[in-house]
């Protein structure tokens, strides 16, 4: 039954091991639940772990937030626990709608609800999470509303209204409570004989559905009521390898999801460190750092790949490898997080193309003096880093290029202790696997976010207001260009974009840049390279050939490099990709 179920979770007889992920259920989710077990729809079966072994769990939480932060404990009393390896969500629910609160509400039942529809994919019966407030001003509404029909037409049957009650008060209630309870909402509500059966009804549909009925919510209890020395009972590897398992019949958890689940279980450290770095990294910039690219950056640093393999740390020394990687891996990002901010100027994720672009530079830092950027190479790193951010050779096939990468140029140059970045071989390979050969105006058309934000002097920060988020815009309408019958090549071309907040970019439509750019100011337009001396349809393609010409000086400049120095060497003959 599912209150046995709650009360083995309030006395921490059932609990949550490390390996489980966050709870994510949402207020519709959780009180569509409770419409299926008014319904009689079963949940499904929770798969649970009887065990006494020393493990790392967290309770499950009474009152639930958002920013709620987790905390484990250790079993190293070695009592008998019950760990969730399926149905965390569920049982979850359950606990916060039946003994406590979600981001400060509690859930509330309409004991008017219930009706049948035709449709029966629509609610029948109604919860809703709610503050006590909000609760007697939606009850006062329905009292009024009550009387102003009795008092237009007295004869007139009283419409249905919601009548919203805690759920505790009526589980918590005896026989003769409930009867109370009916009795004090027939005056209070001024209930219709007709209504009261309904409230009787439900209320007794509610705790036989609660407290009796066994068929809602099954449960599985590997090892239950084994004796603690029993040799049958199974092992923490065992329990990793049936939780994988679940998880991947299912699109439950992510690949970085699972991997994250049992790197929690072998090395019960990482579940509260690596939350903290992320959020220690994700502050003040929009690069996204996360569980994902964390887990890619210490296989890469460990020297297993970058691809996303579950079955690597089945193995402990692989475990191992990842641990003793970790310190360093994380002050390499730290380190890789502080070059971007200072020395790039880039503090957005999209602008680089994808974050796969920096796991080989996460390597390279992990292996170099206090996995700081040397000075001597500061200037080949932002080259470097320029132009995968233009060429993105590694957001496509990223396990296969970021390991050959790292295997070929980084790891043979960190065994020699060579502090140097490959800039030359990275020009190389941009060219050889995305076939970008010179560094032109194609390439910066390539990744035009980032070149507009180059141009424009941004760096891709958080805005505080929606309405200001950066959008690239057509400074020549390109409806009225395609009227002209410009061809969309000449249309869609670096030269006639450039960045404006969403509102004022709505707000612009198709108007003559003549007419738009009237009052922006001129300081904007000169660091926009936009020449307003040629806003006429009749000298659009001397527009953009001398705005595509000046912003690739600019760009050049901006990197700090000279015309022929990161041209594209030839390519010569190689292995082919594993790609």
């Amino acid at each position: 039954m599912i209150s046995n179920l709650i009360a083995q979770i309030e006395n921490d007889e059932i609990v949550l091991p490390a390996i489980q992920r966050d709870f994510v259920w949402n207020e519709q989710r959780i009180t569509m639940m409770f419409d299926s077990i008014m319904r009689g729809y079963p949940l499904g079966i929770a798969l649970l772990w009887e065990t006494y072994l020393d493990i790392k769990y967290r309770e499950f939480d009474k009152d639930f937030h958002k920013e709620i932060k987790y905390s484990f404990r250790d079993n190293d009393q070695r009592r008998r626990i019950k760990l969730v390896l399926d149905g965390q969500q569920r049982l979850q629910s359950l606990y916060l709608a039946l003994e406590g609160t979600l981001d400060g509400k509690r859930i509330y039942f309409d004991i008017l609800s219930g009706k049948k529809a035709d449709d029966f994919r629509e609610v029948f019966f109604i919860f809703r999470f709610l503050e006590s407030s909000k609760v007697q001003e939606l009850n006062q509404k329905s009292i009024e509303h009550r009387i102003q029909e009795e008092t237009e037409e007295e004869e007139k049957d009283i419409e249905d209204t919601s009548i919203f009650v805690s759920l505790k008060e009526i589980l918590n209630s005896s026989p003769e409570g409930r009867l109370h309870l009916k009795n004090k909402w027939k005056e209070e509500y001024n209930l219709t004989e007709k209504e009261l059966l309904t409230v009787e009804l439900n209320m007794n549909k509610l705790v036989h559905s609660i407290t009796n009925d066994s068929n809602i919510l099954k449960i599985s209890t590997i090892d239950e009521n084994k004796s603690r020395e029993s040799q049958d009972r199974k092992t923490e590897s065992d329990i990793l390898e049936a939780f994988v398992r679940i998880n991947r019949q299912g699109i439950a958890l992510s690949r970085s999801d699972l991997i994250f689940s049992m790197l929690k279980l072998n090395w019960k450290e990482s579940a509260e460190e690596l939350p903290e770095f992320i959020k220690e990294m994700n502050d003040g910039n929009n690069l996204g750092i996360d569980i994902d690219f964390v887990i890619r950056s210490l296989f890469a640093v460990s020297n297993m790949g970058s691809k996303f393999d579950v079955d690597l740390l089945r193995k402990h020394s692989n475990v191992n490898k990842v641990k003793s990687n970790y310190e360093r891996t994380c002050n390499a990002i730290r380190s890789l997080v502080d070059f971007m901010t200072d020395d790039l100027k880039i503090l957005n994720s999209v602008l680089i193309g994808g974050n796969l672009n920096l796991i080989p530079i996460v390597y390279y830092l992990s292996c170099t003096k206090d996995n700081l950027v040397p000075n001597s190479e500061i200037g080949n790193l932002k080259k470097a880093l320029y132009i995968f951010s233009f060429t993105k050779p590694f957001s496509r096939y990223g396990d296969s290029r970021i390991g050959k990468f790292i295997r070929e140029e980084l790891k043979p140059l960190a065994e020699k202790n060579d502090n140097s970045f490959p800039l030359d071989n990275s020009i190389w390979w941009a060219n050889y696997w995305e076939g970008y050969n010179r560094f032109d105006i194609k390439l910066l058309q390539r990744n035009r976010h980032l070149t507009l934000h180059l141009l424009q002097g941004m760096q891709g920060t958080k805005v505080k207001y929606k309405k200001n988020s950066p959008e690239i815009d057509h400074i020549f309408p390109k409806s009225t260009l395609r009227e002209k019958e410009y061809e969309w090549s000449e249309i869609d071309t670096i030269g006639n974009f450039w960045i404006l907040a969403k509102t004022k970019n709505q707000n612009k439509s198709n108007k003559h840049p003549k007419e738009y750019f009237t009052d922006v100011d001129d300081k904007i337009l000169e660091k926009s390279l936009i020449d307003k001396t040629l806003f006429d349809f009749s000298k659009y393609k001397a527009f953009i050939a001398k705005r595509e010409n000046e912003i690739l000086l600019k760009i050049k400049k901006n990197i700090n490099i000279d015309n022929n120095e990161i041209d594209f060497p030839e390519i010569w003959e190689t292995d082919e990709d594993s790609e």
